[in-house]
């Protein structure tokens, strides 16, 4: 017999899922739909793990998102427990071992990576003369200042794991130098918006949202399990291209990027209305909801 389809979306959310108001309220009808075919949602983000549990605190729906932290290299699944000794005992439990749990969710993560970053990227600025600054250097008000974020939002932000942003202050030849530099040591530099991501180069979009499926394969192995990606900046893009089903958001800001696959759709509207368009339109595709 053969097994049944089953979809997984996996979001972006900045420019993406959220307006310019970090608001998802334009996505409400899609979402209740996929809500109600049984359809997960995937948070897919450089945002922190605490950044993206406290949105989660606000979710209107039955099912919280599942997440992916910090450019695909923490993962954070929805759990009936706060506590770790009883994770086992969660819906997810036999399937992943938790590394902590927040809010409800069941964290994984290695520990020990970003210690290790923050001690290679040191390393290179004393003896290259490198000039740059690290979250870890900033003291919160300065954070406040750079970012126009909250104090608590920075402290949600300032929980790294896995990845240390930097505010890259030298020249651009410099900054070549750098990126090879680190790549010797395992890690890559991912350039957003204000700050570079340094991480390790095992860890992407397109990993966090695999290893989201090949859990979901696990747990429930009479079904396959394929994904629909969105997402609006160059930095999705790996996580597009590897997707069974790719839609681009339009950026009113930074334009509209392009894949390399042929077969993606681009959506009709910016942030969280491109994105509700986009996804009732791939349900009725479909026959998943009508």
């Amino acid at each position: 017999m053969a097994k049944q389809v089953q979809w997984i979306v996996v979001t972006d959310l900045d420019a993406s899922l959220l307006d310019g108001s970090y608001s998802y309220a334009s996505a409400m009808e899609s979402l209740e739909a996929l809500q109600t075919c049984d359809i997960p949602v995937v948070w897919n983000s450089s945002k922190t793990l605490d950044e993206m549990i406290e949105m989660a605190k606000d979710w209107p729906l039955k099912d919280k998102p599942i997440l992916v932290g910090e450019n695909g290299a923490t993962l954070a699944f929805p759990s009936d427990t706060e506590d770790v000794a009883e994770a086992t005992e969660s819906v997810w439990g036999d399937f992943l071992r938790a590394d902590a749990v927040k809010g409800g969710y069941l964290c994984l993560f290695d520990s020990e990576v970003r210690g290790l970053i923050l001690r290679t990227i040191q390393l290179l600025k004393q003896q290259k003369g490198f000039a740059f600054r690290g979250f870890s250097n900033f003291s919160d008000e300065a954070l406040i200042e750079l970012t126009g974020l909250s104090d608590k939002a920075v402290q949600l932000a300032k929980a790294r794991q896995a990845t240390e942003p930097i505010l890259w202050e030298g020249s651009d030849e410099d900054y070549l130098s750098f990126v090879q530099m680190i790549k010797g040591y395992g890690f890559k530099a991912i350039r957003g918006g204000q700050f570079t991501h340094i991480m390790d180069t095992k860890f992407d979009k397109s990993i966090g949202m695999a290893s989201v499926v090949s859990l979901f394969a696990k747990r429930y192995p009479e079904s396959v399990w394929k994904t629909i990606a969105l997402g609006d900046s160059p930095n999705d893009a790996v996580m597009l291209e590897q997707a069974d089903f790719a839609v681009v958001i339009p950026n009113k800001a930074k334009g509209t990027m392009t894949l390399k696959r042929k077969d993606y759709i681009l959506a009709d509207g910016y942030a969280s209305e491109g994105w509700n368009d986009s996804v009732l339109k791939f349900l009725k595709s479909t026959q998943q909801f009508i």
